[in-house]
């Protein structure tokens, strides 16, 4: 067997949390190979150990069979490793040709030589059949085109080992073809591929064999024509049955609840024809895997995205969402992923966060009063057991759990007919989940529709009466609260 790598008994923490347990890996030159995994899985942490990100806690690497250690991704990238990320790297505002060997320009006499960049753009562009022009300025490219300049700019390395993360995301069936013609021939270069994808279909097509993960564990390795697109879901999951997650035990929606929010056609750039309602007092769980466009059809209810075709009606009427202070006015609250950047002012007190959307409330005699907003602040700190030392605590001393319960407190005595979780207990503790578990119910209690979005799928079939399955930015399916288990919601993602 010729590895070209080898990971053994990896280990990764960040801080008490454990993320990988025990992972051994390898991939042998010339092979292209799945690594595969459900959402929080780990195979975004292992990817970034291998590429230099992430330093492992524990285990060994070894490449071309000698001792692997990396300093950080150019090291990575000299030792001939280069990763393709989901997430485009490239600076908009530069041309192509810039993009593609920045960091690593060709210089003669001390000038910039881009005749010899230009000869070896051309190399690449003729070897792998890519028909980008090299001056384009790259934001004036389509995202399937950037995520072309991505891919070109991996190969340009001369990397012997290439792991590209959902490369296929934002490409058409003929620019994935002309894709997966790439990775033949790389293959026949004797290349080997670490390929991530949620789309099975590509797995079956281009993979010799696929490493399946689960919850920070490697479930094991496997010959491609020994899976089935069931057998994938069940080794993702460990078959989980009702039995193994905690139902709910309340619910106050029945076929009788007037509407909350109802969807009619609602389509967007990255959705579309979107028709769904959320009932008063209904909790409405959005499942789907990283890419499948969940918070993309959140940030067209909330004005953050605007819509090309369709509507929204609130309480049976038609309404015009043109931005997030318009979903606020028409009582839609927003619990967002990105806590820190866009659910907080992170160097601003605890008590000025806490009041940001309810300052009408905090006034006193026509000016902004403190004690108000402290008086409000309290309240929430109190109901949701937020740990602080003061309301006057700037929010970013606080732990994760913490930031986002004053998340949570903002809409709490808020007049609300609808509120969006989206991955709420994303880096919190147990303890903190509960708590926000609790406020779902609560919202709930009161009448307020809820949509809950969660990688977690236990979490989704946990808290929700109702699941919406979404994959490529379409409803692909749904299941009744009785009906849904984690292995029911793979399987639609799935199509099995």
């Amino acid at each position: 067997m010729d590895e070209i790598l080898k990971l053994r008994n990896i280990h990764k923490s960040f801080g008490p949390v454990k993320v990988l347990e025990g992972i051994d890996f390898s991939i042998e030159r010339g092979e292209v190979k799945a690594l595969l995994g459900a959402n929080g899985a780990g195979k975004s942490t292992l990817i970034k150990i291998v590429g230099g990100v992430h330093s492992p806690t524990d285990g060994e690497m070894f490449l071309n069979g000698e001792p692997y250690g990396v300093k950080n991704e150019n090291d990575a990238k000299k030792k001939g490793i280069s990763i393709i990320y989901q997430e485009l790297s490239l600076i908009p505002s530069m041309t192509v040709i810039d993009n593609i060997f920045l960091g690593r320009e060709f210089v003669k006499d001390g000038f910039l030589n881009r005749k010899q960049m230009n000869i070896e753009y051309g190399k690449i562009c003729e070897e792998f059949e890519f028909d980008i022009d090299a001056d384009t300025i790259v934001s004036d490219l389509s995202i399937a085109k950037q995520q072309m300049v991505e891919i070109m700019k991996a190969i340009s390395y001369n990397a012997d080992l290439i792991i590209m993360d959902e490369p296929t995301t934002s490409l058409t069936n003929g620019e994935k073809e002309g894709l997966f013609k790439i990775i033949q021939k790389l293959k026949g270069l004797h290349k080997s591929i670490i390929y991530i994808s949620h789309m099975l279909e590509e797995i079956f097509k281009v993979c010799d064999s696929a490493a399946i993960m689960r919850n920070g564990i490697m479930v094991g390795s496997y010959k491609i024509q020994e899976l089935t697109k069931s057998k994938i879901a069940e080794l993702m999951t460990g078959n989980l049955e009702n039995g193994s997650i905690e139902k709910k035990d309340w619910c106050y929606v029945d076929a009788r609840s007037a509407s909350a929010l109802e969807t009619v056609h609602m389509t967007g750039r990255k959705v579309k024809d979107i028709n769904f309602q959320v009932r008063k007092g209904e909790v409405v769980g959005l499942a789907g895997l990283v890419g499948s466009k969940r918070t993309e059809i959140i940030n067209l209810i909330y004005g953050v995205d605007q819509m090309t075709e369709g509507s929204i009606r609130m309480n049976g009427k038609e309404v015009k969402i043109r931005s997030p202070k318009e979903a606020i006015a028409n009582k839609i609250g927003f619990i967002p992923e990105d806590r820190k950047n866009l659910g907080l002012i992170l160097d601003q007190e605890i008590y000025k966060n806490a009041s940001a959307v309810q300052l009408r409330k905090c006034r006193k005699h026509g000016f902004l009063s403190k004690e108000k907003e402290v008086d409000f602040a309290k309240e929430g700190i109190q109901r949701l057991a937020i740990k602080v030392n003061s309301p006057e605590q700037q929010v970013k001393e606080l732990s994760g759990g913490n930031q986002q319960k004053v998340v949570v407190s903002k809409w709490l005595n808020q007049d609300l007919d609808l509120i969006i979780y989206d991955e709420p207990t994303k880096g919190i503790d147990i303890g903190a989940k509960e708590d926000i578990f609790q406020t779902v119910k609560d919202f709930a209690q009161k009448g307020i529709g809820v949509i809950f979005i969660s990688s977690d799928l236990e979490e989704v079939v946990r808290v929700s009466d109702r699941i919406l399955v979404v994959r490529n930015g379409a409803i692909a399916g749904s299941l009744t609260a009785a009906e849904a288990s984690v292995q029911s919601i793979m399987n639609i993602i799935f199509d099995v």
